[in-house]
């Protein structure tokens, strides 16, 4: 078994491995146990990281080398890692490579950065990750970006995570039923050793926040810890600070004292370089060069846009249709394109619009019927087209309660005239969509 361990880790490091890759290797203390690769590291942290970063790589080499079955994980949190650990088995040739790209080299690995579109909607954003990747807890710290749904905000995250070898990325979800969780079992310092082990820690979604005092004011402590230590914490919403309703002043304080940066809309040019992109890969068989200028007449709000207009055009393709018609049909329904976002703020103007009440006054304590009328609407409609919670759509009502907004959505549930007037929006809202 010590030969069949020997051929693994000499196959293993002659893998075409990124600095990121080789950094989580190392941490790794390989032993053969009948026929299963053990794969014994310190702490879940570990265990989770080379999961997500290099455990397709070693179960690839594991399955082409005979006398190996399986691959298991064990936790010895006694195991003390080492960048250099690996010496002792492997090749020669390869000790310089380890020395010169691991214990002496950068924890990271800024090419990944490589493949991504930048244009001016997304550069500022880009350079600030790759400062934080670089040199993390120094510069932009916090960072926060903000965006529409789908213009690459989490793709960036991700692409941090990717190039960093000591990095987090959670979403708002996870985060919040991993402090949940810890609250309720009594264990919530594990959670907060978890995220407080790294240097970059990345949260997304934290708009999904608002309204939640507990996990905001973990959030805030958080952000503190990595601030104070050095490190660097990135922060995505779909708002900007400012709007982030229901948040602690002093953690927006903390927001705003870092870096605020947006993403836009994909522009015209990112729009193009996506198709050649996507077209190469095709052979340059799925688009014609006029075929291309077309489409970046069309307006596209997101990457999902255009992931949906490539999806298309590929299976026109696969089924023998011609994508002309489609891509006449497209530019067509794009210069007609009168679709507003179903925003919190767009909806809380049309109702403040239709029954000509101020919005100051709506959020009031304001009892009167007509008041009432427009509250009530107001809380359907946010209800029917936002993913805003009870306790989040309080917040816009003046930081009513959760049991509150219950109550005010019933009522309009049995109003006729709530009702009526919600299929009236609807309605104009599908009429717009049909034209």
């Amino acid at each position: 078994m010590n030969d069949t361990l020997q051929i693994f880790k000499q196959k293993i490091y002659e893998e075409e491995l990124s600095k990121t890759e080789t950094y989580w290797i190392d941490q790794i203390e390989f032993k053969v146990e009948e026929s299963d690769l053990i794969i014994s590291v310190n702490s879940e942290f570990v265990k989770s990281s080379i999961e997500k970063k290099v455990f397709d790589k070693i179960l690839e080499v594991v399955k082409n080398i005979s006398g190996l079955s399986d691959c298991i994980f064990e936790l010895d949190p006694t195991k003390k890692t080492s960048s250099l650990q690996s010496q002792e088995t492997v090749p020669s040739e390869n000790k310089t490579f380890l020395i010169a790209d691991v214990d002496e080299g950068p924890n990271y690995d800024i090419s990944v950065f490589d493949d991504l579109l930048i244009g001016s909607s997304n550069n500022l954003a880009v350079t600030a990750a790759k400062n934080v990747v670089q040199n993390p807890g120094t510069r932009f710290n916090p960072l926060f970006i903000h965006g529409q749904p789908g213009v690459g905000k989490t793709h960036l995250l991700k692409k941090m995570e990717e190039s960093s070898g000591s990095s987090y990325y959670i979403d708002s979800e996870s985060f919040l039923e991993s402090y949940v969780s810890g609250i309720k079992n009594q264990s919530i310092d594990l959670f907060k050793n978890k995220i407080r082990s790294v240097d970059i820690l990345l949260i997304d979604d934290i708009q999904f926040f608002m309204g939640k005092k507990g996990v905001s004011e973990e959030l805030f402590h958080t952000i503190n810890y990595f601030l104070n230590n050095n490190k660097a914490v990135v922060l995505v919403s779909d708002q900007k600070p400012q709007n982030l309703l229901g948040f602690p002043e002093r953690l927006i304080s903390r927001i705003l004292n870092g870096l605020v940066t947006d993403i836009e809309q994909p522009d015209k040019k990112m729009f193009r370089d996506f198709l050649l992109k996507v077209n190469h890969q095709n052979e340059n068989t799925l688009l014609t060069d006029s075929n291309i200028e077309e489409l970046i007449g069309v307006e596209v709000s997101s990457f999902r846009d255009i992931n949906g207009i490539v999806n298309s055009l590929i299976i026109n393709k696969q089924t023998g249709v011609s994508n002309s018609e489609y891509i006449n049909g497209l530019i067509k329904s794009s210069s007609n394109n009168n679709l507003v976002a179903l925003t919190p703020e767009y909806l809380f103007d049309y109702v403040s619009n239709i029954h000509q009440v101020d919005k100051k006054l709506i959020a009031s304590k304001n009892r009167s019927y007509e008041v009432g009328l427009a509250r009530h609407l107001l809380v359907a409609l946010l209800r029917k087209h936002t993913d805003l919670s009870l306790s989040q759509i309080g917040i816009y009502l003046g930081n009513r309660s959760h049991s509150t907004v219950l109550s005010y959505l019933n009522k309009a549930k049995s109003s006729p005239v709530v009702l009526k007037e919600v299929n009236s929006f609807d309605n104009k809202l599908n009429m717009v969509e049909a034209s």
